[in-house]
């Protein structure tokens, strides 16, 4: 989410939620032929190192490109070493507003849930839209077109996934879940928002995981809460951790924390992978 917010902002966004509510649903976009190209032999690389000995070897990254209402959206692969495709976990990493790039946080989680044995898709999602970041006005407009494009990329993977976002792409995760919740192992939500799509009744999803800063006054923590309860209506579980001293941007130590928390939970979801 960007990160200059006055409370004037904030209250126009809390405005534009209840908006929201009334999104017609896009059409499905189509699936088109894919092409896939190696990452950088630079992983390769480093597995030769001496240290490679008690780390887990680097995953090898592909990307995929599909058309979605006639733009191309990419999809990083993150694979696990040794592991059989067809009978890995997968798990779909959502990244937040802020896009994901080389720089952003959201790829040493790609990384480490690879390590893990878990094939990951990054799929850039603001493709859909021709966009590298975006705001408050953009995610009105757009959630729509984003949770239609991230069915297609969900409907190429067989069997049960999980859905694992950040910020805005936890509530595509969420928007994604509520819509075929059987078909999803797990959810893993940091610093997420309820979507106004999903209204304020019970909610029947996959067992969550609700990771949140207590100081966060972008997406207060009362949003996981709520999530808990709603989900705890409709007979499902929901745990919520909360950072006491993180804000909405979590600091490198407690991202990694989380995303080691993420991990153990999808693993106690998946069983033995």
């Amino acid at each position: 989410m960007p990160n200059a917010l006055t409370s004037k902002a904030l209250a126009s966004w809390a405005l534009a939620s209840c908006a929201l509510a009334s999104w017609a649903l896009a059409s499905r976009p189509a699936v088109m032929a894919s092409r896939v190209v190696p990452a950088s032999a630079s992983a390769a690389n480093r597995r030769d190192r001496p240290d490679a000995m008690t780390h887990p070897p680097h995953p090898v990254v592909t990307r995929d490109t599909i058309l979605c209402e006639g733009r191309p959206v990419t999809i990083e692969r993150f694979a696990p070493h040794g592991k059989d495709a067809p009978a890995t976990a997968t798990v779909i990493l959502l990244h937040d507003a802020e896009g994901p790039g080389s720089d952003r946080p959201v790829r040493a989680e790609a990384a480490a849930l690879a390590e893990a044995g878990f094939a990951v898709l990054l799929p850039h999602y603001l493709d859909r839209t021709g966009e590298a970041r975006v705001g408050f006005s953009g995610i009105s407009r757009h959630f729509g077109a984003w949770r239609d494009a991230l069915e297609t990329v969900r409907a190429q993977v067989p069997g049960p996934v999980a859905l694992v976002g950040r910020s805005l792409g936890g509530a595509l995760a969420l928007a994604l879940a509520a819509r075929a919740p059987g078909a999803n192992a797990a959810l893993v939500l940091r610093a997420t928002f309820l979507p106004p799509e999903l209204g304020t009744g019970p909610l029947a999803l996959p067992p969550a995981l609700a990771l949140h800063g207590a100081r966060d006054a972008l997406v207060g923590p009362s949003h996981p809460e709520t999530l808990r309860r709603r989900m705890e209506e409709a007979g499902g579980t929901c745990r919520v951790h909360l950072y006491p001293d993180q804000g909405h941007a979590f600091d490198p130590a407690t991202d990694a924390d989380a995303t080691a928390r993420g991990v153990g939970f999808l693993k106690r979801a998946f069983g033995p992978i």
